[in-house]
């Protein structure tokens, strides 16, 4: 029974994370929420939505119970889905993208970080306990 709630975890947190990306993808940056209703405070409409698909990704991953091990290969997990999402819809060659080559270098270094989570996940010391 655990090995199945275990693979609920793993597959809730990705759901979500594909949800997430999808208020990247689908949400146009013009939407804006006004405040007041004068035009005087507003806040971007995508910003917001994304903030809050972040603190469920990460409330869920808090509070779902589970076994540490389930947790960490969950954020795991959730960690790929982000880096190859960044990968695929980043817009790396647009000349009117200034910070390209910024993100293009930390979206490396996420991969190394990715590559080692996953080396220490198929290591003989996780497989063995």
């Amino acid at each position: 029974m655990t090995q199945l709630l275990d693979l609920r975890k793993i597959i809730g947190g990705i759901v979500l994370t594909v949800l997430w990306i999808c208020c990247f993808l689908f949400i146009p940056s013009t939407l804006v929420i006004d405040w007041v209703g004068d035009g005087s405070v507003t806040t971007n409409f995508k910003i917001v939505v994304v903030l809050i698909g972040l603190l469920v990704i990460v409330f869920y991953h808090i509070f779902y119970p589970s076994r540490p091990e389930t947790t960490k290969l969950s954020l795991t997990s959730v960690l790929t889905v982000i880096w190859l999402a960044l990968i695929l819809f980043y817009p790396f060659k647009d000349p009117n993208n200034q910070a390209s080559g910024a993100v293009a270098f930390f979206t490396l270094v996420g991969g190394l970080a990715v590559s080692l989570l996953w080396v220490y996940y198929f290591s003989d010391t996780v497989v063995a306990s």
